[in-house]
């Protein structure tokens, strides 16, 4: 009843860690939906703040590279327009790449025209001609030299920019003259965008996004991309903005040109999307992986829950199991050396003196001494066989050998419970492999096993057969079997079943479980069953031994 209490017990904690964890499991898969829906936003937020920040940084660096080469209107006066220009280049280019620019001219008015002139390479100023593509920037600033017109802009998706410089920064009609530069598209896609990037999209070198930039006009071309085909990422993008923003004008406190960020004058438009296709797809991905990885968290402290459950009540019966057998032992040792020591008395103080008494008290003592033997020996070949790094010898056995051996170390015993043992060996069995006198130890506690529990049946039949890769040997009784219910533990060391324990059988235990370990040692299988007529029976097969070189 209390062995039935405490598995009532176990069950009850491993129902309540189950639900636990599927309380946990619920929870955790609320808590990650809540979250996956607040993501997203918070995501494009920080997403459109990188983005931000690239353009900021793009334009940025547009800015001061065309702002650091315009001379101020004093340097025009007092250095002339050669070296004025040249001085700046100089200053500029000691810390600066002229990639950035595939043309650069200075438009000025000399003797009632417009000249223009190119910076070369090497920073040389020499007069050039207008090309196709500056031609409207030409009539726009001839017309702002006769102080009519507008102050000119560059055409939409235009790759140039030009900047004024002012005699007076208060004044916009007072420019002195133009410089006009065309940026390298080439040096810009190859170079500054990949950097940026990856400096502001995916740092650390994790590739998180795609991004590409395209002209804003209408079907403009892609400029740069992350993908592998060089295609855009419009579709489905997760954030946008305009960049390469180039309207100029004035600057006030230093005459000079002035770069304005403003989005609707973007000639460029960048686009983001998030590797995995989208920013949803993304937290939906990222949410799976951490509801798999939670699921798992929480299976781990269920099996582990349950593991300890089940070695906890492992080691229970374990204990009680011992408990059981060193109460058992004390009782087995005590009943034949009480026996042996009341018989020895008697024949010391001459209390028997016929010798047919004589002779059964040797006997007496004889049986009782060969118990304690058996018992010690069982016990001690259990403690040897868990020590896997003992050295023991093995040698080819014939298995007729072993079993006659084995029956007639048990016969007296066999006499003694008026039981009949018939052993039938087939011929030219294959020998096998192992410690003889740990088989031989084997085959008396089977044979032992079954006078102990099966002498009312007054018979034991030990048989031996070839098998496909060996030998099997079977060990039968007629008694009234083992229940179903302790056939699988009857194996375990220090169990004894209900009925053994209720009807006080020797033994202590370690018999059963001393078969397995030993048979198992020499790669053989033990099985028990109950026959159909009657009885338990115990099938051994080993294999056979290898053949002498």
């Amino acid at each position: 009843m209390k062995r039935i209490g405490n598995t009532r017990i176990e069950w009850a904690l491993l129902g309540v860690i189950a639900a636990v964890c599927a309380v946990l499991s619920f929870l955790q898969y609320r808590w990650t939906g809540e979250l996956s829906r607040a993501e997203p936003a918070l995501l494009r937020a920080g997403l459109n703040e990188q983005v931000r920040r690239l353009v900021q940084a793009f334009n940025e660096e547009i800015r001061e590279n065309c702002t650091a080469l315009l001379p101020d209107a004093k340097e025009l006066r007092e250095l002339g327009l050669v070296q004025a220009h040249r001085s700046r280049y100089e200053q500029w280019a000691a810390s600066h790449d002229r990639s950035w620019f595939s043309r650069i001219g200075i438009a000025t008015p000399e003797q009632g025209t417009l000249k223009l002139y190119g910076i070369g390479v090497e920073g040389g100023i020499a007069p050039m001609e207008w090309p196709a593509k500056w031609e409207g920037l030409a009539a726009a600033m001839a017309a702002r030299m006769n102080n009519a017109g507008r102050p000119p802009n560059v055409p939409s998706g235009s790759l140039t920019i030009q900047l004024p410089v002012f005699a007076d920064p208060g004044n916009r009609s007072s420019e002195l003259e133009w410089m006009i530069f065309d940026l390298n598209e080439e040096f810009l896609s190859a170079k500054v965008l990949p950097r940026l990037v990856a400096e502001y999209l995916n740092p650390g070198g994790e590739a998180v996004y795609d991004a590409s930039v395209s002209s804003s006009v209408a079907g403009g071309a892609v400029i740069f991309s992350t993908r592998k085909d060089h295609s855009g990422v419009d579709a489905g993008a997760d954030a946008r903005a305009g960049i390469f923003s180039g309207e100029m004008g004035a600057s006030a406190g230093r005459g000079r040109g002035r770069f304005h960020d403003e989005g609707r004058d973007s000639r460029w438009t960048i686009a983001v999307r998030h590797r995995a296709g989208s920013l949803d797809a993304a937290v939906a991905r990222a949410r799976m992986r951490n509801l798999l990885a939670s699921l798992l968290l929480v299976g781990l402290l269920a099996g582990t829950a349950w593991a300890l459950v089940r070695y906890t009540a492992r080691s229970r019966r374990l204990s009680e199991m011992q408990f059981r057998f060193a109460v058992g032992v004390s009782h087995d040792l005590r009943t034949p050396l009480t026996a042996i020591r009341g018989a020895a008395f008697n024949l010391v103080e001459g209390l028997v003196k016929d010798p047919a008494a004589i002779g059964r008290y040797n006997k007496l003592i004889l049986r009782n001494a060969e118990e304690l033997t058996a018992m010690i020996e069982n016990v001690l070949a259990f403690s040897s066989s868990l020590h896997s790094d003992k050295q023991e010898r093995s040698e080819a056995s014939a298995v007729g050998d072993l079993l006659e051996h084995a029956a007639g170390a048990m016969a007296q015993e066999i006499e003694q419970a008026g039981c009949r043992i018939e052993v039938n060996v087939a011929p030219e069995l294959p020998a096998v492999s192992g410690d003889p006198v740990a088989l031989e130890l084997v085959f008396r506690n089977l044979i032992g096993n079954a006078l102990r529990h099966a002498s009312a049946g007054k018979w034991i039949g030990v048989s031996a057969a070839r098998s496909a890769d060996g030998v099997e040997i079977r060990v039968c009784d007629r008694g009234s079997g083992i229940p179903e219910t302790e056939q699988e533990h009857i194996f375990e060391p220090f169990y004894r079943g209900e009925l053994t324990r209720a009807q006080r059988v020797v033994g202590t235990g370690l018999g059963l479980s001393l078969v397995k370990n030993t048979i198992e040692r020499y790669q053989g299988t033990v099985q028990v069953h109950n026959s159909p007529g009657g009885g338990a029976q115990f099938t051994v097969r080993l294999p056979a031994a290898p053949e002498p070189a």
